[in-house]
């Protein structure tokens, strides 16, 4: 029982330092994606197509705010009056449709993207209709292993088949607030760190998931058991938000200014 308890004691203590041991690492900035300016505040996000090369950035809000596409040297390739034509809030390429896809607000359900020769947005076409999702505001991301969509609630990672079906399958993600405000804050105010409705999703390995820690100016990494795996540190000088403004295309991480119009990307 003795030799037991130690094990035990010896585990716990074991796994309390490699949570300690979190690396954490700076990140610069590597690009711009100046948005057109007539109509939309928030930045819903930036979706990288793999057979288009392009990326697809949109606002969240309305279904006449701008969508826009970007080369990969970052420049404009859209029309400025191109809109989202839907009121995005996630946006995603499908390997499984080969599509660009989104979720919108509220009950709104998720479409596809049809795309003209150049990759340009042409229309829409529905895929699941009413609230496929857990909250209202919900941005949905693509996982690419498990080829299911997964939204952020609280501090939980959620699923969706591509169907639209909730699964009985969630990650919990264990949290920790910053150290900058470890000595005033309770338990149920950690969560108040982080943006609450933006998810990312990375692909890599023991570091698949990705939230924004606004307080610390942290981008914080996360595993499918839900430990924090990594850290990436942004410059005093980034700007943040608590809800959206966040996302994660091609290997870069991107943050919307709302005052600039501009999707900055680090790396």
């Amino acid at each position: 029982m003795k030799k037991a308890f130690i094990l035990s004691l010896s585990m716990t203590v074991m796994a309390l330092a490699m949570k300690a041991q979190v690396k954490t690492t700076n990140v610069k900035q590597v690009a711009t994606l100046n948005m057109p300016t007539d109509g939309g505040n928030n930045g819903a996000a930036v979706a990288w197509h793999p057979v288009q090369k392009k990326y697809y950035a949109a606002y969240a809000g309305n279904t006449d705010y701008p969508l826009a596409v970007f080369n990969t040297a970052y420049q404009l390739v859209s029309p400025e009056d191109l809109t989202t034509l839907f009121d995005v809030r996630g946006m995603w390429y499908n390997t499984v449709s080969k599509k660009l896809e989104a979720n919108g607000y509220d009950d709104n359900g998720w479409i596809s993207y049809k795309l003209d020769q150049k990759g340009i947005p042409q229309d829409i076409q529905p895929l699941q209709e009413g609230m496929v999702q857990p909250d209202a505001q919900s941005l949905g991301v693509f996982d690419a292993l498990k080829k299911k969509i997964c939204f952020l609630t609280d501090n939980r990672i959620v699923y969706y088949s591509l169907s639209g079906e909730p699964l009985d399958e969630s990650i919990e993600l264990e949290l920790k607030k910053s150290d900058v405000n470890e000595g005033g804050l309770t338990d149920d105010e950690d969560e108040e760190e982080y943006n609450k409705t933006a998810l990312c999703y990375t692909g890599m390995a023991n570091a698949e998931f990705a939230v924004l820690n606004y307080a610390s100016l942290q981008i914080e990494m996360y595993n499918r058991k839900g430990a924090c795996t990594k850290k990436l540190q942004l410059p005093d000088d980034a700007v943040v938000y608590t809800n959206f403004n966040f996302s994660y295309a091609n290997g870069i991480w991107w943050l919307f200014d709302k005052n600039e119009k501009k999707w900055i990307g680090y790396k």
